[in-house]
């Protein structure tokens, strides 16, 4: 029912007052009065003292009820109460004139009634009692209201609450000088303003409102302001395909951010402003088209075009391409002119979709697609979306079943790192080159998963239920979209500028005076570059298990993992295997408490895991060493990463051991069960060394790997977590962990992460270094082993001033959401960077971002308005926009 379906109806039926207590109306509908006393008297009907007007599913009462035959005129005064079905309304008086279908109503309020029964809203005796009954997903009033057709009504004075805001007065309200209603289609507001709290807070001329479920028109506009695209309004048209599917239409305009301070400065020494560049400015259209056909089907797709009035940027500078003055032919310089090519056409696409064949086959989309690289950074000032580095589409047919997983997939990619534009010509304009002479710069290639085969059978009773054992196979292809190989030169990577930097040369040396990478672009597959592979992988295990009496558990278990790979390109095979074979004792101690009606049990389980791999067969894709002789190991993926590999793509073999202790504690308190405790310790080891395996003579390092901690806690409105990894050889801290939430459930919250990582440093990775080199065991270590490889110093960097080939990472998030009671809500969130140094003054400045929001909402929390400003390192505060939310509103507002 719509939100002004009380309106009509209290006006049908308040014209159906009976002339007596049983008697035909005018409409040829009996109806039945009941009244402690009622009269008639000089053509006037008077019912007086708990009166009731029953009519099918209506029912109206009031303390008194009257109407005159010779005006045609009917009233109800005093603790007025109508009830239609799930429709209620209450007021102090209402007058109808039949004879003008017009109605006047004082003190009244109508109420769209859920979550109680039709039969419950007529039993209710007074007004206070109808009020509280079930939900209230509407609440209006109106002072005069006429029908001007057989669904149409004229209604002054309109004021409605379209959400849950329960029985009391609201805190906001819509109030519209005049509605034009027509009865299950729409709404036409003229004059609407949004009251919070009698104050009036936003206002337009007209405004049109679909009034029935899924019913096309217009929704709620959605203005916006910040610094980088200027002040923005989006205007959303929902349109209703049936049940099942719909769709919004959302065209929009952003006029722009300001200027700020470019690279080049006046006379007087001062930055010359000019246009910003990041951000957008112009036209946008974004189309949603939803899809409900079925309770096994779903899905969501969105298309968005935007034409960017901005000037292009150059894809490996990231600025303004400048105008070149060849007033002096030998040496043209670029000028502070911007060449005023505009980006264009611009544009963003996705696709969500589930979908249950049956026969437990499923599938599953999630596909993304932008335009360009800096489509996203462009749309938003938050710095931690700006460095999303990868865009990841993808999409899985599969069938689950008891004994078996058989599943296709495909997983594209692309780089966000740089503004170049996909599927489309980068051609840098002929006036912004020396030469004047127009070229198309290579950009990154990324390879894809087109596609990926898996077949996995989980591990099922083997030798009369001796053992059990498992097998999984799998192919993959990785290719680039547009070649069959990535042509990226002799580092593996693209580089800016085409560079590329040795390892013989000096981390600190000028990055611009590093050699050109001739080989990158080139459009030939040369030895140091990947091509295209295909790969089939299997993987398999069997495993049994024995008890130790009542106090321990032994579980040996063995498998072999053997990959066969071919070049698309060169067409060279490749095959690599090795066999695995485990070892893990573990027990488990156990007691319980109880204390009254809750039950404690505190769990004590120690475990020794061991792994070993002998060695293997064959070996993996190789590439020269882009400089001197002598081959790497090319990897394309974690399953190419499994193991140690030598410099020929080999196997080298491992034993490596994992000491663990975990800890739980469980809490049952009638049905419901919490670990508001949970500790593992543990400590790797690498004890290669020590055993007969195929180059152990290549094994650095000592025999501890990390030693190893990590924590999870809640009690109350307080959940914590904390990870600790220490390399007991050097004594670095690893990786360094923590996070916790309190949150009291009713919008008031604190929380905090902190991550500490040893990373490997920017000028290491651009001389090739890999970057799980150096770092915690979860990062160096492969998906086949238990422990990674120990942190090693690299001959290069001994003649730095920082030897050390790694630093650390840090990062500090905190934040805190408080909700007032008078509807007011603030926010705070900043993003800490403690070891973080300006380039040039080399001042601590530890504070990337800090963002601030306030925000207003009423008590039912159906809509709330936040104002977001955002202040970014060395950066003027800016105001980042108005976040507009809304929810609750039933058809009003939400696009079906």
């Amino acid at each position: 029912m719509t939100f002004l379906a009380p309106v009509a109806l209290t006006l049908l039926v308040s014209a159906q007052i009976p002339l007596a207590t049983q008697v035909e109306l005018p409409t040829g509908e009996v109806v039945e009065l009941a009244a402690d006393y009622v009269i008639y008297e000089s053509d006037i009907l008077t019912a007086r003292g708990h009166c009731e007007l029953r009519s099918g599913p209506n029912v109206l009462r009031a303390d008194e009820v009257t109407y005159s035959e010779a005006t045609q005129v009917a009233t109800a005064t005093g603790n007025v109460m109508f009830v239609s079905g799930m429709m209620a309304a209450i007021a102090d008086d209402v007058r109808v004139d039949l004879r003008s279908n017009e109605a006047s109503v004082k003190g009244g309020l109508f109420m769209q009634k859920k979550g109680v029964t039709p039969e419950a809203l007529q039993a209710a005796k007074t007004p206070e009692e109808l009020r509280k009954l079930g939900e209230t997903p509407v609440l209006m009033s109106g002072t005069r209201i006429r029908r001007t057709g057989e669904a149409a009504f004229s209604v002054d004075g309109l004021a409605f609450t379209p959400c849950q805001c329960g029985p009391g007065e609201p805190g906001w309200r819509v109030e519209a000088k005049e509605a034009n209603v027509v009865m299950g289609e729409r709404a036409i507001l003229t004059w609407p303003v949004v009251y919070v709290r009698s104050v009036p807070v936003f206002a337009l001329p007209w405004l049109y409102l679909p009034l029935a479920e899924r019913r096309t028109g217009l929704l709620i506009p959605r203005p916006s302001n910040s610094g980088l695209n200027g002040f923005a309004l989006d205007v959303p048209v929902f349109v209703t395909l049936g049940e099942s599917y719909d769709l919004t239409f959302t065209p929009g305009y952003y006029t722009g951010g300001g200027d700020v301070d470019g690279p080049f400065k006046d006379a007087e020494g001062k930055p010359i402003r000019e246009t910003r560049p990041n951000g957008v400015k112009g036209p946008r259209l974004l189309t949603e088209f939803r899809y409900v056909p079925s309770d096994r089907t779903r899905g969501r797709a969105t298309l968005g075009f935007l034409y960017d009035l901005r000037p292009r940027l150059d894809p490996i500078t990231w600025g303004f391409f400048r105008v070149y003055d060849r007033s002096n032919p030998d040496a043209p310089v670029q000028t502070q002119e911007i060449v005023q090519d505009r980006r264009g056409l611009r544009g963003e696409a996705s696709w969500q979709h589930t979908q249950d064949l049956g026969d437990g086959w499923h599938d599953r989309v999630d596909a993304y697609f932008v335009s360009d690289g800096f489509y996203t950074r462009d749309l938003t000032a938050d710095v931690l979306v700006q460095n999303y580095s990868y865009l990841r589409s993808t999409a899985v047919v599969y069938q689950r079943q008891d004994d078996r997983y058989l599943g296709l997939d495909v997983s594209l990619r692309q780089d966000l790192r740089y503004p170049f534009r996909f599927f489309r010509p980068n051609t840098i304009p002929a006036e912004a080159t020396p030469n004047n002479v127009a070229v198309d710069p290579h950009g990154p290639t990324t390879f894809q998963r087109l596609p990926g085969v898996t077949l996995a059978l989980p591990d099922r009773p083997l030798f009369g239920g001796l053992a059990t054992g498992g097998l999984q196979v799998e192919y993959s292809r990785l290719s680039p979209l547009r070649s069959a190989y990535a042509d990226d030169g002799r580092d593996g990577t693209f580089a800016p500028y085409g560079l590329w930097r040795p390892a013989s040369a000096p981390l600190n040396f000028n990055y611009f005076a590093l050699p050109k990478d001739d080989l990158e672009g080139n459009g030939l597959f040369d030895a140091t570059e990947r091509e295209a592979r295909d790969r089939v992988s299997l993987r398999s295990r069997v495993s049994t298990s024995y008890g130790l009496g009542t106090w321990a558990r032994l579980t040996p278990s063995v498998g072999v993992r053997q990959d066969v790979a071919v070049g698309e390109f060169s067409g060279r095979t490749y095959q690599r295997g090795y066999p695995l074979a485990d070892l893990v004792l573990d027990s488990q101690l156990a007691r319980t408490f109880t204390d009254k009606d809750t039950l404690y049990r505190h769990t004590l389980s120690p475990s020794v895991a061991l792994r070993y791999v002998p060695g293997g067969w064959g070996r993996g894709f190789i590439a020269t060493r882009p400089e001197g002789s002598g081959t790497v190991p090319l990897l394309y993926d974690e399953l190419d990463a499994a193991v140690p590999l030598q410099p020929d793509g080999s196997v080298r073999g491992f034993l490596h051991a994992v000491v663990a202790v975990d800890q739980t504690l469980r809490v049952r308190k009638g049905p419901t069960n919490r670990e508001p405790l949970r500790l593992r310790v543990g400590q790797g080891f690498d004890l290669s060394r020590h055993a007969p395996v195929a180059g152990r003579d290549t094994v650095r390092g000592g025999v501890l790997r990390d030693t190893f901690a990590r924590l999870s806690a809640s009690a109350g409105v307080l959940t914590a977590g904390g990870l600790v990894r220490m390399d007991p050889t050097t004594g670095d801290i690893t990786q360094l962990g923590a996070d916790f939430t309190i949150d009291n459930g009713r919008g008031n919250a604190l929380y905090a992460r902190y991550d500490d990582l040893l990373a490997v440093k920017q000028l290491s990775l651009d001389r090739g270094l890999d970057p799980f080199a150096q770092g915690p065991d979860f990062v160096r270590r492969g998906v086949d082993m238990f422990v990674g490889d120990a942190p090693r110093p690299l001959p290069s960097h001994t003649d730095q001033p920082d030897p050390s080939p790694t630093e650390r990472a840090q990062a500090l998030t905190v934040g805190t959401r408080i909700k007032l009671g008078f509807g007011l809500g603030l926010r705070y969130e900043a993003l800490v960077q403690p070891l973080y140094k300006d380039l040039n003054s080399q001042e601590s400045q530890p504070l990337a971002q800090q963002t601030f929001g306030v925000s207003y909402g009423p008590a039912c929390d159906c809509w709330r308005i936040e104002g977001v400003m955002i202040l970014r390192r060395n950066q003027s505060p800016e105001f980042a926009g108005i976040n507009l939310s809304v929810a609750g509103f039933g058809s009003f507002g939400s696009g079906g």
